[in-house]
């Protein structure tokens, strides 16, 4: 989640019209509660949940390997769910107010990983000095009695983590540098075997602000780490061995310079776009990444639209390239990218107050929109997960309930819909924004037909050179979103301390 609270706009951005395009039809869930459903206007029939199961705090959910077990961060804990039916989803054990030798509860805890039978616990996801924080390692080989194995302090917080079964990757939230920490579990006594930051790279990332330099969330796969690294882009990490990590590319954004030039602080490179990687994740065989971009915009110090933010679509190779950027649903200037998962040729995204969406990246040049849904009454979503029937939504808060009950999970419930059947329509996408202090003459651009979206226009494709990319400008497609009015003057000071205060969000 970007640095700063989201539960600022429940009460004015989240209520908004349904998506343009997309038409309402009613359902309801296993508690009875009627929602309103959205779809594609390409599809016969609307989406609508199977079911949908409160469990108070619930933010990120992660899948077990036979997608029968969801696993599910509660702030204060976590929960494991059978999802074996999904009609009937059960609530199968909930170990919370988290404690380790007289210390603790531990606060704050909004991520957790599974991998190989076991859980990895992590938090608080800011802060950390002074704080009760590390990450516990549990056995949920019976998810309905987990066991804990260990449990490994910090001196920071942990804003997100990956876990592959033998390493946990921990973002090292509030350090200098902002590294990534690498833990070796796989004798359930973690160790730490090394860590990662850019400034490994180039010294000259030690001198970009604090708040630019922000590794806000990992991914591990093949031996490869991808770290989000704010506004200091996205990287490939080559981890085969893990004490000796080594970056391999770097993906878009700005240069260290140009941070170095900006300085700390609330700046508008800081909340809006061209930066703010947010959530990364690889195509199964490493052919593709997709970068999330959480982002918004102030319009009280910035000229241009600076958010939302969409998902960028990279094709990975000897020269990656970025073909186009999935864009945010219309009519919500607080449908920014989340979390999201991915299986084969699909995309199972999160957008905030925008719902939840499917598509079809199989072509990353022109990906297909398959599916939409959305509550903008009682449901801002934190993530959407892939599972053996279909994926699974998680709307983290209620909106209509008060700032309190928002930042406790009040409301907060996981959704379980059916896997898309339909071929979908052409998915509205958005130009990219020029990146400023960026050089780019060995860089290449070129753009590919419109899509005819109607909403953003299309995206330049964009080559990675080294460590340096460029993007193409665009400012007559750049599409409009409206003004976050929370993000104005001293409510933007206010909200948007990532280390400096606590938070309700990651």
């Amino acid at each position: 989640m970007v640095p700063y609270p989201t539960d600022h706009s429940s009460d004015r951005v989240y209520r908004r019209g349904v998506l343009a395009g997309l038409a309402g039809a009613a359902a309801a869930g296993v508690a009875g509660t009627t929602v309103t459903a959205s779809r594609s206007t390409g599809q016969a029939t609307p989406l609508e949940p199977t079911a949908e199961l409160a469990i108070e705090g619930v933010c990120e959910a992660v899948v077990s390997e036979d997608g029968e077990t969801v696993f599910a961060a509660t702030r204060d804990g976590f929960a494991t769910v059978d999802v074996s039916d999904p009609a009937n989803p059960t609530v199968l054990a909930e170990e919370r107010e988290l404690t380790h030798d007289g210390e603790g509860p531990m606060q704050r805890i909004y991520d957790v990983k599974y991998a190989d039978d076991r859980l990895v616990v992590a938090g608080p996801n800011a802060g950390g000095r002074g704080e009760f924080a590390g990450f516990f390692l549990y056995d949920v080989s019976d998810p309905a009695d987990p066991e804990r194995l260990a449990f490994q302090p910090t001196n920071h917080g942990i804003h997100n983590c990956f876990f592959d079964g033998t390493h946990a990757y921990l973002t090292g939230s509030g350090v200098p540098n902002e590294p990534t920490m690498i833990y070796d579990v796989t004798g359930d006594s973690p160790e730490q075997v090394g860590e990662w930051s850019a400034v490994d790279e180039n010294d000259a990332w030690r001198d970009a602000g604090r708040n630019s330099l922000s590794c806000h969330d990992v991914y591990v796969q093949d031996d490869t780490l991808y770290v989000a690294y704010w506004d200091a882009g996205t990287w490939a990490v080559d981890v085969s061995d893990p004490a000796n990590p080594t970056a391999t590319t770097k993906l878009g954004e700005h240069s260290a310079e140009y941070l170095a030039d900006v300085g700390d602080g609330f700046t508008s490179e800081f909340i809006e776009l061209p930066g703010n990687a947010h959530y990364v994740q690889p195509s199964a065989d490493g052919s593709a990444l997709y970068v999330g971009k959480e982002a918004w915009d102030r319009e009280d110090t910035s000229e241009h639209d600076g958010g939302p933010g969409g998902i960028e679509l990279w094709s990975m190779g000897d020269e990656p390239a970025r073909e186009t950027i999935l864009a945010p649903p219309e009519n919500n200037d607080g449908a920014t990218s989340h979390n999201f998962g991915v299986r084969g040729d699909r995309l199972y995204t999160s957008w905030y107050g925008g719902g939840v969406r499917v598509y079809d990246v199989a072509d990353p040049a022109a990906p297909r929109l398959l599916v939409g849904w959305r509550d903008d009454e009682t449901a801002v979503f934190w993530t959407a997960k892939p599972f053996h029937e279909g994926f699974l939504g998680v709307s983290y808060q209620n909106p209509g309930n008060s700032r309190e009950e928002r930042q406790q999970g009040v409301g907060a419930r996981l959704l379980l819909f059916p896997e898309p059947e339909s071929d979908g329509e052409p998915a509205p996408t958005m130009d990219p924004r020029p990146v400023p202090g960026q050089r780019g003459s060995d860089v290449s651009t070129t753009r590919p037909p419109d899509s005819g979206s109607g909403e953003g226009g299309t995206s330049g494709r964009t080559t990675a050179a080294g460590n340096d990319a460029t993007t193409e400008s665009n400012d007559g497609g750049s599409p409009g979103f409206g003004v976050l009015a929370a993000l104005a003057g001293v409510g933007a000071a206010a909200g948007l301390a990532r280390r400096r205060r606590r938070r309700d969000g990651k």
